[in-house]
């Protein structure tokens, strides 16, 4: 089994980091590799909360996950349930906490396995891990950067 964390401190309000995370809407292109998209709205008929479905492009992985548990703006707990390459998602978390007076530090946490008959697990372990937390921080920096880009005030031509 493979356990993941990555933190990342993002300048802005708790709200606001959240819905940059969170909110498919905000950012659906978010880069050449990676691309999120809300396919199915919460069972309260909210757009994100629990039962809130979204397909990811992280690189080469595809997968499909949906919301467990949302708790705004301080924790939401997904599920993967359809992946490419295949893999056995057990469970993650991204967790949103106030830090320094205008810093949030996002904590993105998850639990796999990828089953293998020719790789010894330990090592498709630890070069999984590897693999995934470069993703989910190069996913965190780039979000990051997205946010600060929509703060910058429009530059006019000349």
């Amino acid at each position: 089994m493979t356990e993941i964390s990555v933190r990342h401190t993002f300048q802005g309000s708790l709200d606001e980091v959240f819905e940059a995370v969170i909110n498919a809407d905000r950012y659906p292109y978010v880069s050449r590799l990676f691309h999120v998209e809300r396919l199915c709205l919460a069972k309260s008929g909210e757009k994100d909360g629990v039962g809130t479905q979204r397909e990811v492009e992280l690189g080469v992985v595809w997968f499909k996950e949906e919301f467990t548990l949302f708790d705004r703006p301080n924790r939401v707990d997904y599920k993967i349930f359809e992946t490419r390459p295949y893999f056995d998602h057990q469970h993650g978390s991204f967790i949103f906490k106030k830090v320094g007076h205008k810093l949030i530090e996002v904590t993105w946490e998850s639990c796999f396995v990828i089953p293998s008959q020719t790789i010894p697990p330990k090592i498709l372990s630890t070069v999984s891990g590897w693999m995934v937390k470069a993703a989910f921080k190069s996913a965190l920096m780039i979000l990051d950067r997205k946010l600060q880009e929509k703060r910058q005030p429009k530059r006019l031509a000349k």
